[in-house]
């Protein structure tokens, strides 16, 4: 996700959500009220390599801290994050 953010400000997004919708699929967007980001808005694509990022990195500190959780605590901690469904 290294591309630059395309910027919208909060009322410009409100009333081109469409065009926002469609340029969050090639860079992330960033929302703006007052001058100062308030949100961004990210491709389904982006979001999915910012999540495996973020758990990778979590995934890293428990090892170099020795400290784990086992497979089943694990797997419970990981569908409840992802909020995933059997």
């Amino acid at each position: 996700m290294s591309k630059a953010a395309t910027i919208y400000t909060a009322s410009d997004a409100k009333n081109n959500f469409g065009e926002l919708i469609d340029a969050a699929q090639r860079s992330p967007v960033s929302i703006e009220r007052r001058g100062r980001p308030v949100a961004f808005i990210v491709s389904p694509a982006d979001m999915e390599a910012f999540e495996d990022a973020l758990l990778g990195a979590r995934a890293m500190e428990i090892m170099k801290k020795g400290k784990s959780l086992g497979v089943k605590a694990s797997e419970t901690y990981l569908r409840k994050l992802l909020h995933a469904k059997d």
